[in-house]
């Protein structure tokens, strides 16, 4: 393990400004989407689509890396350039998404592990050695009647410490990203509870699996009310909770902490990301690992006129100037508005 290197990673993936992309849908997830707005989805629409957000000029300016899904880790830019050595020649970092899913957790009613961890060393080095420098494993925390149990936050944390451990052996950065799930009818005291339990215990057992902290970066999710509750979002108290959460109960050492937009609007995942900025300064650096929040508005216009390439760029380069200043508490709320005002216009 090369320590210095994976602080140097971990850096560049939480540079003031920039954030990551998350294009690690899978095959099924991006088939949703695709029938959702009217386009088969095939290997070859899914290249299409991502290369012209991967090849937007300057998007380097605000995304620091991109995770991959495996299909597209091996696919090639139209000019026949694989996407992640296009990616290093443009100042972005390629990752990779290496978990393998969700099963049921045995025993648990509703309750998830995610699996993956059989062969992944070797994995791992051979996405090393095609030019990856970080990794993102997924797990599933949900809220409910009942759970999540401890031996399900315990089960998913050993899971993730081991992952995030195979990955820096090979040199590469991990993102451990404890989803605790926005679906459900609980309160935003429930997740706050929920978020803080998983947190010790994700770190306590990276700790003991001797995972070196400033190489390792944590995806969370955001301290919300249920998306069923009935209560609106507050963003001020989405953003006190949130940053109490972490500045308590995540080391202060580690890489990094990007957030997932787990589902909510565009408008709710910049405003949130933004007051929690504000509410710095924090120890690691702070940005975004969004997927749907930056990409729902330019896959619509995509799918609307799929030749008109370079304005579906412009587009996709908007929202990063939108998320890559709400990444630094600059994002001016009021342009953010007039922006959704103005794609639900061109919806219509």
């Amino acid at each position: 393990m090369n320590q210095e290197e994976l602080e140097k990673i971990a850096k560049a993936l939480v540079a003031p400004g920039k954030g990551i992309l998350a294009a690690d849908e899978s095959s099924p997830s991006c088939k949703k989407r695709f029938d959702g707005v009217g386009v088969e989805c095939t290997e070859e629409t899914r290249r299409e689509y991502r290369g012209l957000m991967f090849t937007t000029p300057n998007a380097k300016d605000h995304m620091s890396g991109v995770i991959l899904y495996d299909e597209t880790f091996w696919q090639k830019t139209d000019d026949g350039q694989a996407f992640p050595e296009f990616m290093k020649g443009h100042g972005v970092i390629p990752g990779i998404k290496v978990d393998k899913g969700l099963i049921d957790l045995p025993g648990f009613a509703g309750e998830k592990l995610t699996q993956g961890l059989d062969g992944l060393p070797e994995q791992m080095i051979k996405y090393h050695d095609a030019g990856a420098r970080f990794a993102k494993w997924r797990a599933v925390i949900t809220i409910g009647d009942g759970i999540p149990t401890q031996e399900c936050i315990d089960a998913n944390a050993f899971v993730l410490a081991r992952y995030a451990r195979i990955c820096q052996d090979a040199g590469i950065v991990p993102i451990v990203e404890p989803e605790v799930l926005f679906d459900g009818n609980h309160t935003i005291e429930q997740c706050e509870e929920v978020v803080i339990k998983t947190y010790d215990a994700l770190f306590a057992i990276m700790k003991s699996l001797r995972v070196h902290m400033p190489g390792a970066i944590l995806k969370t999710s955001m301290v919300l009310p249920g998306k069923d509750s009935g209560t609106a979002i507050d963003h001020d108290d989405v953003a006190a909770r949130t940053v109490k959460a972490l500045h308590d109960h995540v080391p202060h050492d580690l890489g990094g902490v990007v957030f997932l937009s787990g589902g909510q609007t565009s408008n709710d995942g910049f405003i949130n990301l933004n007051r929690i900025v504000k509410k710095g300064p924090h120890p690691w650096g702070v940005t975004f690992s969004y997927s749907r929040a930056i990409q729902d508005p330019v896959l619509k216009a995509w799918a609307k006129n799929r030749d008109d390439r370079e304005g579906t760029q412009k587009l996709f380069k908007r929202q990063l100037e939108l998320v890559g200043a709400a990444s630094e508490g600059k994002l001016d709320e009021s342009q953010l508005k007039t922006d959704t005002e103005a794609s639900h216009a061109q919806d219509l």
